[in-house]
């Protein structure tokens, strides 16, 4: 006899299945990106995508765009599931989780995931990054749109960058504070007040760039620069470079390509799942900003009005940053969005039901 049994946690939950073999198929809520495909592809009908107002842009902790249109749609704190699941129907045949571009759906079966198993076909999709081109500027960290990369660096120390020697003659020194005020480095602190005056250099901070020598009215600071971008440099170069390492949230990441494409570097090598096109019906186009505040990836936008008065621009795509997802056609109020997907990156399978399956997402 097979026993289902629906354990629900918070917004996520697990289907479990005793019988030959254990069988549990989770869900992750916060990564899930309201695509609707797991809907449109279950064999038997068991999954149902939520409503606009569970899907818009601020349910995945990003901007929202602030649309009146959507805005009124939709929860400030949203309280529902993006997915529900009748158990009752789920065979736990694993489709859902096999086809779901954000990995928000995971099937294992006696403990281990499909996602882990060659019997089961999966998207050939990954993130890379060549550590000997990064040079850490956190251009990708800065532009990824689910928060899935963090740059973690070690700079160098100032004092192996720029040498040089200063001091400060208290017994001339007025405690002005000119030169804490023009301190680009905030490396002076001065205490103004009578009785307890004083003026204290930090040299782990200062650059010794002359401001407060130039500055000081009476002549009290007396520095030198040993080696400045005019002059020779006398260190290490070696010292000179911030070392350091790139972590990607492999989870959360959707594979968009913002970090391959603002790396200075192309440090960063993103493949997807799908491959298609993008079309937009500026005709029939509302301009409400429901696909701004659902796209995962952050491709949909308006571009800004040049000028106060400015009509409201028409909608646009940076479709190289697009994962042809679907989310955003699925839940257009005029249907102006067409999202094709013409070419599926996954590994082969010998079973004809899935076979059928990845076929499908090409429309």
């Amino acid at each position: 006899m097979i026993k289902n049994v629906k354990e629900v946690k918070g917004k996520d939950f697990n289907i479990k299945r005793s019988a030959a073999e254990d069988r549990e198929l989770s869900f992750n809520d916060d990564i899930c990106i309201g695509c609707g495909i797991c809907e449109n592809t279950c064999p038997v009908g068991a999954i149902e995508i939520a409503a606009i107002g569970n899907l818009s842009r601020n349910y995945f902790t990003t901007d929202f765009s602030g649309h009146r249109k959507i805005a009124q749609n939709m929860d400030k704190i949203p309280t529902g599931v993006k997915i529900t699941i009748n158990e009752d129907k789920c065979v736990l045949c694993g489709m859902c989780s096999g086809l779901c571009p954000a990995d928000a759906l995971d099937l294992k079966i006696a403990g281990e995931s499909i996602k882990d198993l060659d019997s089961y076909p999966t998207y050939n999709k990954s993130v890379d990054f060549d550590e000997d081109e990064c040079i850490l500027c956190e251009r990708c960290e800065t532009a990824c749109p689910r928060e899935a990369i963090t740059v973690k660096r070690e700079l160098p120390n100032r004092a192996d960058l720029v040498t040089g020697e200063i001091d400060v003659d208290k017994d001339t020194c007025i405690n002005c504070g000119i030169c804490e005020e023009l301190c680009p480095a905030e490396a002076i602190d001065v205490t103004k007040e009578p009785g307890s005056e004083d003026i204290v250099i930090d040299k782990n901070k200062c650059v010794y760039c002359l401001v407060c020598k130039k500055a000081c009215p009476v002549d009290a600071i007396k520095a030198v620069c040993r080696s400045c971008s005019y002059g020779e440099y006398d260190f290490d170069p070696e010292k000179a470079v911030t070392t350091g390492n790139i972590i990607v949230d492999k989870e959360s990441c959707i594979n968009c390509g913002w970090c391959e494409g603002v790396c200075p570097t192309d440090a960063a090598k993103v493949s997807k799942a799908f491959e298609g096109t993008f079309e937009i019906d500026q005709d029939k186009c509302g301009q409400c900003g429901a696909c701004i505040d659902t796209c995962p990836c952050n491709a949909l936008y308006f571009p800004k009005s040049q000028k106060s008065g400015d009509m409201l621009p028409t909608l646009e795509i940076r479709e190289e940053y697009c994962i042809h997802c679907g989310a955003c056609e699925k839940l257009c109020p005029n249907e102006a969005l067409t999202v094709k997907r013409t070419k599926i990156n996954a590994t082969a399978t010998n079973s004809k039901a899935w076979q059928d399956a990845i076929n499908a997402l090409k429309n």
